[in-house]
């Protein structure tokens, strides 16, 4: 008789899923309503299970008294059968008691095998023969039912590669963000953990021709992705692969995008707070999606792609961007609105495809052009009926990296920062739409519109709306309304039509942080402090150089080269604002002292470590965003008004909590995976 029985299959739980099913769960007195679990056998249910009980009950009379007897090879140990079942082959044993066959884990033990040999291959479980005449299918059991009992468990920073066989210890959560866009994104949790909810994201790892195609890029991606580490950018909190698909998991769990938390005019979460926390909360994220775009080109990413669909608040109004756009792994799952890539994108962007368009719009001889023009082609191939008659495809169209730019995404962020910010009025997002569009057919992703409503093809309306902004700022009293004109214009200068013009992210960020202390009364700024302006490690590369190096690894630095110009003076009238910005840049170590000691070598391709004497804590809470988790022991300078501020090299990031993990990848089984019918 074996373990599974009508007893073990038939109970409360599956009775409650059948009845569940058939539609009429909760309707009847004896079906109950307890919630059907998962039975996963992991490292303490299984120490829990197999006891000296539970051995003993799985044997005949005339077998347990080996338990006792020392090993077969007792000149190597002193260890007893009972102590080896306990100590090493406490798997070993469920799946033998599993299939009936509890009896053989005596010679289990003589061939010295233990938990850590599993999965067993087919020619070794022969040698146990488990095979008898009144069941030859014993063996197949076995190597199937050692999978069960083998669970490998996903963790922060690890990838798994998962065999077709191996059980994958993940349960579905039952439940579906408010955002559409997002529920195509499954939600779920580890065995026996279901408050902890990740976001899982499938990937193809190839296509038919080859089904691994896309396998490495898949790693390279995933690799680049752990490399920013930022609490406003998504993280890959762990990955792994199964049957030739890719997956992540991620523990920032958004229910709304940007768009449709704007749209729905009231989220709930946005609700619950109270007015003033309200503003300060929309003002903060300013700040914060700035950090983390300065994050991001201090890394040497780009993210290419800012538009309110990229961009994740989660049910407590954490916000973060979905993942970084440059990285085309991230891309696969998506289905972006060619539209709204049009609207938020900057004027350079266009330049180039304004022709193309112009030809694809233009009609030709008076007749629309076939969609499927059939052509000739020879060909000996006569399976299937093809005499030679092909639709022709058009040739797949290369994603364009040369808009791809640090200042194409402050001109985006800047379009981000104006529908924040018109939300924050309390100003309808279909009357500023129609404010900024004019009549002018567009063609863009195969769809068209008699209507352009961008940003960049309309500049002046958009300078009219910022000024429709600004004096509603001004019908109210409280102090969160007093920033907006300030950071209106920022924007003005981040929605420039020329690239060079425009401030880079870091000016950006300084520059809000600089407002919000200034102009409001914010308790807190998120993302306040930088522990990567703390400590730089600077590196000169040449022009091919350094393009050949983010070609390879991703995550070149640029180059910084920064004069004692840069550490401005400033000066604040008034009285509680200035004191505190006073206070906190008195705080911080001069930045021309501590950049005068680069010491520049030879090709000047070497990197040298800056030095900076311990400042004072800052006088109130800054809560910098660091890795998830980390805060760093001390406060870092923070010049807000700069004006030529160089772009960032390498910098030294905190060691995050999984710093050891973060790289570290489970290696895959050697053992041969057989499946069998």
């Amino acid at each position: 008789m074996t373990a599974r029985t009508l007893t073990n299959v038939v109970n409360d739980q599956t009775v409650a899923l059948n009845a569940f099913i058939f539609g009429y769960a909760g309707h009847s007195l004896v079906t109950p309503h307890a919630a059907l679990q998962q039975v996963w056998w992991t490292e303490e249910r299984i120490n829990e299970k197999v006891t000296r009980e539970f051995i003993t009950s799985r044997l005949q009379p005339n077998e347990r008294r080996w338990l006792e007897r020392p090993v077969g090879f007792g000149d190597l140990t002193d260890d007893t059968y009972i102590d080896w079942i306990l100590e090493r082959a406490r798997r070993l044993f469920l799946v033998l008691a599993e299939v009936g066959e509890a009896d053989k884990i005596f010679t289990v033990v003589e061939h010295s095998w233990d938990d850590d040999d599993l999965p067993l291959q087919m020619e070794d479980i022969e040698q146990l023969s488990l095979s008898n005449k009144r069941d030859d299918q014993v063996n197949i059991r076995f190597y199937h039912t050692q999978f069960t009992y083998l669970l490998r468990v996903l963790s922060q920073g690890v990838h798994i590669d998962y065999a077709p066989n191996e059980v994958l210890p993940l349960e579905y959560v039952m439940g579906l963000p408010p955002a559409v866009t997002l529920q195509h994104w499954s939600r779920v949790h580890l065995p026996k953990k279901p408050r902890e909810v990740y976001v899982r994201r499938k990937f193809p790892l190839g296509n038919a021709e080859c089904p691994d195609a896309f396998e490495s890029d898949f790693l390279m991606d995933v690799e680049s992705a752990k490399m920013v580490e930022h609490e406003h950018i998504a993280p890959v909190w762990a990955s792994y692969t199964l049957k030739g698909t890719g997956y992540t998991l991620s523990n920032f769990v958004g229910q709304h995008t940007l768009k449709t938390y704007i749209e729905h005019r009231n989220p709930p979460q946005y609700q619950r707070l109270p007015k003033p926390e309200r503003r300060y909360l929309l003002l903060g994220w300013l700040h914060c999606l700035a950090d983390a775009v300065a994050t991001l080109h201090q890394n040497g990413f780009c993210h290419s792609s800012i538009r309110p669909s990229t961009i994740l608040i989660d049910d407590h109004n954490n916000i973060a961007f979905s993942d970084i756009d440059s990285l085309e792994t991230f891309q696969k799952d998506k289905k972006p609105d060619p539209m709204e890539i049009y609207i938020y994108s900057a004027p350079e962007v266009h330049i180039s495809l304004q022709p193309l368009d112009a030809e694809i719009a233009k009609p030709t001889s008076g007749r629309q052009p076939s969609r499927h023009k059939l052509t000739k082609v020879p060909t000996n191939d006569f399976s299937g009926f093809n005499f030679g008659f092909k639709r022709t495809k058009p040739a797949p169209k290369l994603r364009s990296r040369i808009h791809e730019t640090e200042k194409a995404d402050v001109f985006s962020l800047g379009c981000i920062f104006l529908d924040i910010l018109t939300f924050m009025l309390k100003k309808k997002t279909h009357e500023f739409v129609k404010h900024r569009s004019s009549k002018q057919k567009i063609i863009t992703g195969g769809k068209n519109s008699k209507t352009d409503s961008s940003f960049h093809a309309n500049l002046e309306r958009i300078d009219t709306w910022i000024k429709v902004v600004e004096d509603a700022s001004f019908q109210h009293e409280e102090d969160a309304f007093r920033a907006v004109p300030h950071i209106m214009i920022l924007i003005r200068g981040m929605l420039s039509r020329a690239p060079v013009i425009r401030p880079t992210a870091r000016d950006v960020r300084d520059r809000l942080l600089d407002i919000l202390i200034q102009h409001t009364a914010i308790p807190n700024v998120h993302c306040g402090a930088h522990i990567h302006d703390t400590v730089l490690a600077t590196t000169s590369l040449s022009g091919s150089d350094q393009a050949s190096t983010m070609t390879s690894s991703r995550a070149s630095m640029s180059t910084i080269s920064t004069d004692s110009s840069d550490a401005d003076t400033i000066r604040f009238s008034g009285l509680s604002p200035s004191t505190r910005v006073s206070s906190i840049l008195n705080s911080y170590s001069d930045r021309s002292s501590t950049l005068s000691d680069i010491s520049e070598l030879d090709d000047g391709a070497s990197i040298s470590t800056l030095s900076l004497d311990t400042p004072h804590p800052p006088p109130f809470d800054t809560r910098p965003c660091s890795p998830r988790g980390h805060h760093p022991p001390i406060a870092s300078p923070i010049s807000p008004r700069l004006s030529n501020t160089p772009s960032f090299a390498e910098s030294t990031r905190p060691s995050s909590p999984t710093g050891s993990t973060r790289s570290r990848r489970s290696a895959p089984w050697n053992k041969p995976f057989i499946l069998l019918p």
